[in-house]
C-alpha cells in the first residue's frame, strides 16, 4: 500500500510544472521588449535592448509633443472657426459702424487668425466705399503688411484707389505700375487701371502701350470693344 502510494507521488511530482520566481518588472519590460524585436536581426538587437529604457523614453516624448501639437492645431481650428463665424455677422451688418465695430472686434480677440487679417482689408474696403480715403488707405498699408502675393496685391490695389478718389493720380498710377509688373492674378486689372489713370494724366502714348499690353494680357476681354475704341481715340488726339 505505501508502495502504491509512493508511487503515485512520484508521479504527481514528474508531472507538475515547476513553479518559478515571479518576474520583476524589469524583466516583464525586458520579455515586452523582446516580442516588438522579434523581427530585429540579432546584431542589432543586442544594443537596443541596451538601451531599451531610453527608447522607451523617446517613444513617450515622441507620443506627448505629437498630442500637444494635435492640440494645438485643433485649437487653431476652433479659434478660425470662430473667427470666421464672427467675420460673417460683422460682412452681413447693414450698419457702417456696426460692421467696422465688428471687424474691430475679430481682430482684438482673434489676433492670430487669417480671419483677422482679412478683416483689416474689409475695414480698408468699408472705408473707400463710404469716401474715407485717409482711413482706407492707412488699413489697406496694414493689410499689405500680412499677406504675400495676390492678397498683397489687393491691399496695393486698395491703395491705390484711395489716392486716386484724392485726385493723387501719380502716387495710384505708381502702385498700379507696381501690381501690374507682378504676375499674382492681379496684374490685368492693375494694367487696365494703370492706363485709365495714364490718360487722366495726358500721357497719351503710355496710355496706348497700356492699353495695348491689357489687349495682349487678355484678349477676350469683355472690354475689348471699349479698349479698342480709346485706343483709336488717343490715337486721333
Amino acid at each position: 500500500m505505501n508502495q502504491e502510494k509512493d508511487k503515485v507521488q512520484e508521479e504527481m511530482v514528474a508531472t507538475s510544472e515547476p513553479v518559478g520566481e515571479p518576474q520583476n518588472e524589469g524583466e516583464e519590460e525586458k520579455d515586452k521588449l523582446d516580442e516588438l524585436l522579434a523581427d530585429v536581426p540579432e546584431w542589432l538587437r543586442g544594443p537596443l535592448k541596451q538601451y531599451y529604457k531610453q527608447i522607451l523614453v523617446t517613444i513617450s516624448l515622441i507620443v506627448v509633443v505629437a498630442c500637444l501639437i494635435s492640440g494645438y492645431s485643433y485649437y487653431i481650428q476652433r479659434q478660425e472657426a470662430a473667427a470666421a463665424f464672427q467675420l460673417g455677422i460683422a460682412m452681413a451688418s447693414s450698419n457702417i459702424e456696426d460692421k467696422i465695430a465688428g471687424f474691430e472686434k475679430i481682430q482684438k480677440s482673434f489676433s492670430n487668425t487669417d480671419a483677422a487679417k482679412i478683416a483689416e482689408l474689409l475695414i480698408g474696403q468699408v472705408y473707400l466705399q463710404t469716401g474715407k480715403w485717409d482711413q482706407a488707405l492707412d488699413a489697406f498699408k496694414r493689410a499689405e503688411g500680412d499677406f504675400t502675393g495676390i492678397m498683397a496685391d489687393t491691399a496695393v490695389m486698395g491703395q491705390a484707389y484711395s489716392h486716386e478718389e484724392k485726385k493723387a493720380l501719380n502716387e495710384a498710377l505708381s502702385l498700379f505700375q507696381k501690381v501690374a509688373a507682378n504676375e499674382n492674378g492681379m496684374e490685368i486689372v492693375a494694367t487696365l487701371d494703370k492706363a485709365r489713370v495714364l490718360k487722366e494724366l495726358g500721357r497719351t502714348e503710355e496710355a496706348i502701350k497700356a492699353f495695348d499690353r491689357y489687349l495682349d494680357l487678355d484678349p477676350k476681354s469683355p472690354l475689348l470693344d471699349f479698349i479698342r475704341f480709346q485706343v483709336i481715340n488717343l490715337s486721333d488726339s
